[in-house]
């Protein structure tokens, strides 16, 4: 079976490596794909931006499944190109994409389908966000967030109301083009943060769905959740103090009513949908859609998840995915990033790499060949990940790894999953303060 994996990074060498594992002989081919990819099959330059020319590159090579990592080429409407030719793509079309792609669409779908979330105001005008932001009722901070993609660096809590107001400023003076000039405000939400991935196959005639483990990311640069924001610095799951009913709950809560949210605004969604999510002490409240796997949420998924990944993804892409519960390892997983120099502000790169033999699974995010050696190419240079019957011997085996990839000035974060063991420890819940 020929595949087109469009993406270059961390989670799309995850997902290669479980495609190539599977049952069927995978042909692959990556675009623009990476170095590491390279290695698992073939590379081809497409601007993932440009419909029309994937679409053109798919009309003249026929893959058998398109499956799209990262969520720019589906707000762009890469997967209408394709599937116009009749070629199956695991990934939204670009309406479907729009809850991604525009933060203010989000919010109106959560609120127009009853879905918990925070209370919020989209503001277009400079006098009106002003007048908002010295008039705020919701309480410090005030959440921030560009309409459009931003690469991650779009949402901002402001402490004080002078910080809210320069920012807004600059959002509104095109601090991200166009993307900031919409504004979405939001009251805080406090409590616990978790990512729950779900498969979703929606048509007009159809609704299946499937949830995978609930995961938790590390956002901060530095151990104990100190330093600036980054893409992630680890992630892993399940959470060990997660209960049945509270997977119910969000499934109930914020999966159903999406799901029939989609189907009843004419909206097609086939491939995955990320739920950014927010225990608080009123329950699971919505943050976000992502309409992609998570990064690194989806070196741990690909850890637990038990299934042949050509088929499920197949399915889906199909429109023929039939709701069930996902076949997993009764194990718990997680991924470690490995972070260069200078990241998350300016990543050091060409700088040399010294692999050994981890014994975990090297996921390659950010590296290139450079004359026969693995050189750093990015801010997320590699991830280590593995799995284990429970989170303290995952983050065992991975501390054990972490001597056999090295590099001046190489960042890790040991302590993902640490406040979360401690939290199981304990005895407490999600309910529990975080």
């Amino acid at each position: 079976m020929k595949i087109l994996l469009l993406g270059s990074g961390g989670r799309e060498h995850a997902l290669a490596l479980k495609l190539k594992a599977s049952a069927t002989a995978v042909e692959l081919v990556s675009a623009p794909g990476s170095d590491a990819l390279a290695e698992l099959g073939t590379c081809v330059k497409l601007d993932l931006e440009r419909p029309v020319e994937v679409a053109q590159w798919c009309a003249a090579h026929r893959p058998d499944l398109v499956v799209a990592g990262p969520e720019v080429p589906l707000v762009a409407g890469v997967a209408d190109a394709i599937r116009a030719l009749g070629i199956p793509v695991f990934g939204h079309d670009a309406a479907t994409a729009h809850l991604e792609g525009s933060k203010a669409f989000a919010k109106a779908f959560m609120q127009r389908h009853g879905i918990p979330t925070a209370a919020s105001h989209t503001i277009t005008d400079l006098a009106a966000g002003e007048a908002l932001v010295r008039g705020w009722t919701h309480g410090f901070p005030i959440v921030l967030k560009a309409d459009g993609l931003a690469a991650g660096k779009g949402v901002v809590l402001a402490q004080t109301e002078a910080e809210a107001l320069e920012t807004f400023r600059a959002f509104m003076a095109g601090q991200f083009g166009d993307a900031s000039r919409t504004v979405v405000f939001e009251a805080p939400l406090v409590g616990m943060e978790l990512s729950l991935h779900v498969l979703v196959d929606v048509d007009a005639d159809h609704a299946a769905y499937a949830l995978l483990p609930a995961c938790q990311d590390h956002k901060r640069i530095f151990e104990g959740d100190q330093g600036p924001n980054t893409g992630g610095m680890g992630a892993f799951g399940p959470l060990p103090f997660l209960r049945p009913e509270d997977i119910e709950r969000m499934r109930v809560d914020l999966v159903e009513p999406t799901v029939k949210g989609l189907q009843k605004d004419g909206l097609v969604a086939r491939g995955v949908l990320f739920l950014g999510v927010m225990w608080t002490a009123q329950g699971p409240e919505l943050l976000e859609y992502n309409v992609r796997f998570g990064d690194p949420e989806t070196q741990v998924l690909m850890q637990l998840l038990d299934e042949d990944l050509v088929s499920l993804l197949l399915e889906v892409a199909e429109g023929r995915f039939a709701p069930r519960t996902l076949k997993l390892k009764p194990h718990t997983a997680i991924a470690v990033v490995l972070a260069a120099e200078g990241y998350p502000e300016t990543a050091k790169k060409g700088v040399p790499i010294t692999l050994g033999a981890p014994g975990t699974t090297l996921i390659h995010a950010g590296t290139k060949r450079q004359d026969g050696q693995w050189v750093t190419n990015g801010g997320r240079v590699m991830n280590l990940a593995t799995s284990a019957p429970d989170l303290a011997t995952a983050r065992d085996a991975i501390d054990a790894s972490l001597s056999q990839v090295q590099w001046p000035g190489m960042q890790v974060r040991r302590d993902i999953g640490l406040k979360a063991l401690r939290h199981a420890q304990a005895g407490k819940t999600v309910q529990d303060a975080w």
